[in-house]
């Protein structure tokens, strides 16, 4: 036959799949986690290297019991073929057996987004100068919306793939940041960056989101940007921040300083954000970031010695009853919230504190001693257990600034 005569179909499947022929949508079936989809879904993906019968019959009855496998997997082929029918798409095969490897149907041409992503991504490491790879590796950032086929996220054979595009995916995005810095296009590098960050959070690309802000001078934003991320290493997924975005801020500081002429500006954006932080108290502790706890440290311990105040850090951790972590994440949750209420209605207005961990608050207790940590711990406990219950408990350690090594110094 030529190849007039083949039919060809869109077959999308980042942020899950979608099939187009001739400007319609088909629907192959309602269950999306079929076996018969997951089927013509691994031959699709193979492209033309095809995959092993053996292959696609382990991974589609892995752990299942089956009396004839052949038989399984010819029935679930007719199947297959009775839905592609009753969809409305031409009467093809779809898939092949040669040799006991599987393919595309010859007549059959698959147009999808995942081979065009990884084919850019090749061509783009192989291409001979910059502006060429940077050309492939634009297409194959367009193309990467989402995770590949989110209803089989738990399928074993999905996260090994999912996982090698995802890593393709940073390579892309690594390349096109790297340019776009380098020429200065800030704005570009911000789009990379932004739409990478808002795909996986948690794999910091909020730092070059972040300098590519910087770079547009655009401080108010980056800072915005930042506290949101911190806020959500804190909150959401219990971790401190890392060096590296602790190294964005102490960036952002100096670009500040360093800039003449913005002093109104800064000022307008410190009111701003202070009106943005008040509660309807504005009276109590001062809640903050943990990289904003660091620099009421060092604040604080400069001042202590000319100013003769004691100052006390301390670490609240939450544990159970019996004075065990606990484990259970949504409980552990809602604790630190309630503990987060007792720690801002016991503090003073001169006192400090900030979300360490999912279990851990650090408070900075200034003119006050060691006797008196004791009482303010005993204090927090109570407001806490009256908020979350009396089977929840605290444990405690405090530290005098005084006591602690001066690196400030070293550093100077």
């Amino acid at each position: 036959m030529g190849l007039e005569t083949k039919t060809t179909i869109q077959v999308n499947m980042f942020g899950g799949l979608a099939i187009t022929y001739e400007g319609k949508n088909i629907s192959i079936g309602k269950n999306k986690t079929a076996k018969y989809i997951q089927l013509l879904e691994m031959v699709w993906l193979s492209g033309d290297a095809g995959i092993q019968k053996d292959q696609l019959t382990n991974i589609l009855y892995d752990r299942e019991e089956q009396s004839n496998l052949s038989n399984s997997f010819n029935n679930l082929i007719y199947q297959m073929h009775k839905q592609l029918k009753k969809s409305g798409l031409p009467d093809h095969d779809y898939i092949v057996n040669k040799d006991g490897v599987f393919f595309t149907d010859d007549q059959v041409i698959i147009e999808s987004d995942v081979l065009r992503f990884t084919d850019n991504i090749e061509k783009a490491r192989k291409a001979e100068d910059e502006a060429e790879s940077i050309k492939f590796y634009k297409a194959a950032f367009e193309e990467y919306r989402a995770e590949i086929l989110p209803e089989l996220v738990t399928s074993e054979w999905l996260i090994i793939r999912s996982v090698k595009l995802q890593k393709m995916y940073s390579e892309c995005v690594i390349a096109l940041g790297t340019y776009y810095e380098k020429r200065n296009d800030y704005d570009a590098m911000y789009h990379v960056y932004k739409k990478a960050a808002e795909l996986y959070p948690d794999d910091e690309w909020q730092i070059g989101e972040i300098n590519a802000l910087i770079g547009m001078e655009a401080y108010k934003d980056a800072y915005a940007v930042y506290d949101e991320t911190v806020r959500y290493y804190t909150d959401e997924l219990g971790v401190t921040p890392s060096n590296d975005l602790l190294e964005c801020y102490d960036k952002m500081s100096r670009q500040i300083t360093n800039t003449p002429g913005k002093i109104l500006q800064i000022r307008d954006g410190i009111l701003e954000q202070r009106e943005a932080v008040a509660g309807a108290d504005d009276h109590g502790a001062y809640d903050c970031s943990f990289p904003s706890f660091i620099d009421a440290y060092h604040i604080l311990s400069r001042n202590m010695e000319r100013s003769g105040q004691s100052v006390y850090m301390m670490l609240l951790n939450i544990v159970d009853y019996e004075g065990k972590r606990i484990t259970n994440a949504a409980k552990l949750e809602t604790r630190a919230k309630l503990l987060q209420e007792a720690i801002s209605l016991t503090l003073r207005q001169g006192d400090t504190y900030c979300k360490y961990s999912a279990s851990q608050f650090l408070l900075l207790l200034v003119g006050t001693n060691k006797e008196s940590c004791k009482t303010v711990y005993r204090r927090v406990l109570n407001k806490f257990k009256l908020l979350a219950g009396p089977r929840t408990e605290l444990e405690y350690s405090v530290v005098s600034l005084a006591d602690l090594p001066n690196r400030l110094a070293e550093a100077e």
